[in-house]
């Protein structure tokens, strides 16, 4: 009797010990799992395969929902997005940046997020047919919006590494400001309405100072000015003009 008591308490705790381990191992797969598919993602990234990489990055976020694995998804599935160079997919691409800033508002790449969502909203408004010189046209407010967005990205990480990329956007954003009043300046020119075409152009040498187009700006001005019958400010600011041109050459 005791003997069979024995058996069965052994049994017991053999059995005891086979629950447990399979309650540790199946503990650590789901992790491993989780381990390995983002891995596989980010390696399809480092290819440049962001087809291959976006659904595995949903899978990992429907998964594992509120894990760090579900967040960093997200931010991929972004980058993803942007890199792809695809202007409908920069809608896809915001919305995974807002939802990772989102569940991630303390992370230390907060700053990098917002120096992608600057690179972003600049994208949206250019083409890949026409290049950059499609956005002069575009409405200037959302160029106005990412010199907003620089500031304040500015203020909130002075010290960001990302700084000097956003600086790129930045720059870009207030030459296709500039860019934006020539095209009106000319249209102005070419109307023959030459009061209006004046306004543009000194517009832009007053609010533009490091517009690197400023030269072609001055020449489209003077003329303007002889056309609207102000031959005095024409040979005003054409011998400012010629003095500033002699000034550069001496000094290199």
């Amino acid at each position: 009797m005791t003997q069979k008591k024995n058996l069965n308490s052994n049994r017991r705790f053999i059995f005891i010990i086979l629950v447990a381990l399979m309650i540790v191992g199946c503990s650590s797969a789901k992790p491993q799992l989780m381990e390995d598919k983002y891995d596989a993602a980010i390696e399809h990234m480092d290819k440049e395969d962001y087809s291959l990489a976006i659904p595995l990055f949903k899978e990992l976020i429907e998964e594992n929902p509120g894990t760090r694995f579900a967040a960093y998804s997200y931010l991929k599935i972004a980058d993803a997005y942007l890199l792809s160079g695809e202007s409908k997919s920069f809608n896809e691409a915001e919305t995974n940046y807002r939802i990772f800033l989102n569940y991630s508002s303390y992370s230390h790449l907060v700053p990098y997020v917002l120096s992608r969502l600057i690179e972003l909203n600049y994208k949206r408004n250019t083409s890949s047919f026409f290049g950059e010189s499609y956005a002069f046209s575009r409405d200037p407010e959302h160029f106005k919006k990412i010199i907003t967005e620089y500031q304040r990205f500015y203020f909130l990480y002075p010290d960001s590494l990302y700084l000097a990329d956003t600086r790129i956007y930045l720059d870009k954003s207030i030459d296709a400001l500039a860019e934006h009043e020539i095209l009106i300046g000319k249209w102005y020119f070419n109307q023959s309405l030459f009061t209006a075409a004046i306004s543009r152009f000194e517009y832009i040498l007053n609010n533009y100072p490091n517009y690197e187009k400023r030269e072609m700006v001055i020449v489209m001005l003077i003329d303007s000015y002889r056309k609207n019958q102000q031959p005095e400010r024409a040979d005003e600011l054409n011998r400012i003009f010629l003095l500033s041109q002699s000034a550069t050459s001496t000094d290199s």
